[in-house]
């Protein structure tokens, strides 16, 4: 998952802008300063869950997936392991970038993919945009999330604390406009991100968004969770595990990327494509 790295350290100065709203011991400083604080890291390695999600075939089960950022490059990846009907497994592999998702089954379906390419790319923000798509790639990234609080916060409130994977965080409800946020993404000519948002706002035209905030002790985004209308995710759920170890990643090979439109049924969904369902 690429993302530039100007754009994120935008993300951390409207974040701690922002912070100056209201009292330090406010839920709106505490939520602000978190999210500040969390885009300023260098890395971030996350737990990935969705409840109810609908992009696969219901016979398909998606059993969870974990990913890594890297903010101070933009540079990042993810992966969800899957139940298939027959009682097997795969696991989907992706890359976001700002224009392009790509997506690695593993194993490819037979037939399914030219040889020698693994890869599938499918764009998020040209003039064949499918927005449904782009909201569905962002909202497995967890950035898409921060990014709506840092741009388009309107409200948060305490929800008391609770123990997340042993750890005590503070629990936020937080209420976002994505209007807003879907503003300062153009502004910031962040394409995807806007498909993703303009998707929320075509889904829910209240133009509000709930998202829940959990804030750990040293004062940084523990988890975050909230559903992302129009995306067929689901609930989608990011369980920061660190934020100190590395992540080197790279961007698979252009050779090794075969792109969408060129692929029989490339009409399909690409999760429909990758699953062969």
């Amino acid at each position: 998952m690429r993302r530039p790295a100007s754009a994120l350290a935008a993300v951390a100065i409207v974040a701690a802008a922002l912070s100056g709203c209201g009292s330090s011991g406010t839920p709106l400083h505490r939520v602000n300063s978190a999210v500040g604080r969390t885009a300023a890291s260098t890395w971030v390695r996350y737990e990935l869950s969705l409840q109810r999600p609908h992009l696969f075939s219901p016979s398909i089960a998606v059993q969870g997936g974990r990913g890594a950022y890297d903010f101070k490059t933009g540079l990042g990846y993810l992966f969800l392991q899957l139940k298939l009907p027959s009682s097997g497994y795969q696991t989907l592999f992706g890359d976001l970038e700002p224009a392009t998702f790509l997506l690695a089954p593993s194993p490819a379906p037979a037939g399914v993919l030219p040889p020698g390419r693994n890869w599938i790319s499918a764009p998020l923000s040209s003039s064949a945009t499918d927005q449904g798509l782009s909201a569905q790639a962002e909202g497995l990234a967890p950035a898409l999330l921060l990014d709506e609080i840092a741009w388009g916060v309107q409200h948060a409130s305490a929800a008391g604390t609770h123990v997340v994977e042993t750890v005590p965080m503070a629990e936020y409800r937080v209420t976002v406009n994505l209007a807003t946020a879907l503003t300062a993404a153009k502004r910031r000519r962040q394409a995807g991100v806007a498909a993703a948002i303009e998707q929320e706002l075509h889904t829910d035209p209240s133009g509000s968004l709930t998202i829940l905030v959990w804030v750990n002790g040293p004062g940084y985004v523990g988890k975050i969770e909230s559903d992302i209308p129009g995306s067929k995710l689901g609930t989608t759920s990011f369980l920061f595990s660190s934020f100190t170890r590395p992540y080197t990643g790279t961007l698979p090979p252009a050779s090794a990327v075969v792109r969408l439109a060129s692929l029989a049924g490339g009409s399909k969904s690409v999760w429909t494509i990758a699953t062969n369902s």
